[in-house]
């Protein structure tokens, strides 16, 4: 018996995910287990496991389609066996999305329904998508070789045809058209896969919630200083680094459980303010701006932290993301220091209530203490002004105070903040 294989849930509220690379080619033999796909998200890398051992009776996509959750993308089972069922009937299948040239998406395509055209060399076994994708680009279906069972021409029999430069290439940030108009020569970058995505749910961020943002500085010269020594010191004894994020991640994850207003996820049916801190780390990977979330980080030491984050911070960069490694954070904070930026407007990540952006340590004189610019952005709806001023001076005093608060709190969060 046949089994289709489909695109996961992949925890981005129903926005399509993107085949970046397709493993298992028609007629292919697959065990369970294999990776036969791999989808790319606004998030993550996705592999799509075959669930059972058998033979790849159908592709129902390409690489570079824009496929929504649940949607087909294989089919397999025994050799020969004759595929009966139509995704696009079954209520369960979505639309694909796919480049030009375009299959008609009210026409099904299946390996076991065929339409026979008759021309000048007989009677050509088609199936209904694969005919009408032809006739679209006036390819004669006669000179066509089917792969399908009995020899049945099917929809990438005839992209072959019709595209003889290759396989598409995966669909992304990257793939762009030069061109001019009356301004000038410029580069058409195309809005698709993670790109799109994390441009949808930006836009979305700032349609549905209240977003205001204060700022402040706090002295980091407790900061620097604690960060030189504990750098030299492990640098000696060949421990692993702890990074100036690292410290300040630390300071919010043991104010927060004192301010559970700002660690809160708001909802019209009532906002869920949480004592435990799954923090976010906004992360640039290159294609896109990813938030793995490590869990619980109250709960963690300085050096359990550091390792956490860093090992999720690795697995971003490696496009190896999981859906869980980026679920249920309840506060974020995002860092453009490493840039220069001093300060800046962050954008909650929805549907958390707050966001902390951090800025360059920067020391306008010798007089004057080094200072940390600090961006607080929250939703109005969920707390007031006043709450959220509270709680950026209790980071900030966190931040001032972090050599302190690492030795005396290194397990959770606990009574210590302001």
């Amino acid at each position: 018996m046949s089994t289709e294989i489909r695109v996961p849930a992949t925890g981005n509220a129903g926005e399509d995910a993107v085949l970046a690379e397709l493993k298992a080619v028609l007629g292919a033999t697959v065990s369970a287990g294999d990776v036969v796909a791999v989808l790319e998200t606004a998030k993550a890398s996705v592999e799509v496991e075959a669930p059972s051992a058998g033979v790849v009776l159908d592709v129902r996509c390409a690489v570079g389609d824009e496929l929504p959750e649940h949607s087909v993308l294989l089919v397999i089972g025994d050799a020969g066996e004759i595929v009966e069922n139509d995704p696009l009937e079954d209520s369960s299948a979505k639309e694909v999305k796919a480049p030009h040239p375009v299959v008609p998406e009210s026409v099904p395509e299946s390996t076991g329904t065929s339409v026979l055209i008759e021309n000048e060399h007989g009677a050509v076994p088609a199936s209904p998508r694969a005919r009408i994708l032809a006739q679209r680009n006036g390819l004669d279906l006669a000179g066509v070789r089917g792969s399908g069972p009995g020899g049945r021409i099917i929809v990438p029999d005839v992209l072959k045809e019709i595209a003889p430069q290759g396989p598409r290439s995966p669909r992304n940030v990257s793939e762009a058209s030069s061109t001019h108009d009356s301004l000038g020569q410029f580069v058409t970058v195309a809005v698709r896969g993670a790109r799109k995505i994390t441009a949808q749910r930006m836009g979305q961020s700032l349609q549905d919630s209240a977003q205001v943002t204060v700022t402040r500085y706090a002295s980091a010269d407790s900061l620097a200083s604690f960060y030189d020594r504990l750098r030299s010191y492990r640098d000696a004894q060949g421990l692993p680094r702890i990074s100036m994020s690292d410290l300040i991640n630390f300071a919010v994850a043991q104010t927060l459980p004192r301010h559970v207003a700002a660690n809160s996820i708001f909802d019209w049916e009532g906002i869920r303010q949480y004592s435990t801190v799954n923090l976010g780390v906004a992360v640039d990977t290159g294609a896109a701006l990813v938030v793995p979330v490590v869990k619980h980080a109250d709960a963690m030491s300085l050096p359990q932290l550091s390792a956490a984050t860093t090992a999720l911070v690795d697995k971003a960069r490696a496009g190896a993301m999981a859906v869980n490694d980026m679920a249920d954070g309840t506060f974020t904070v995002t860092n453009l220091g490493m840039f220069g930026v001093h300060w800046f407007t962050p954008v909650l990540n929805t549907p958390q209530s707050c966001i902390l952006g951090v800025g360059a340590i920067h020391q306008p004189s010798p007089a004057v203490p080094a200072l940390l610019p600090l961006s607080f952005t929250f939703d109005h709806r969920a707390l007031d002004g006043a709450e959220a001023a509270r709680t950026l001076a209790a980071i900030s005093d966190a931040i001032e105070n972090i050599d302190v608060i690492s030795s005396i709190f290194p397990h959770t969060g606990q009574d210590h903040t302001s």
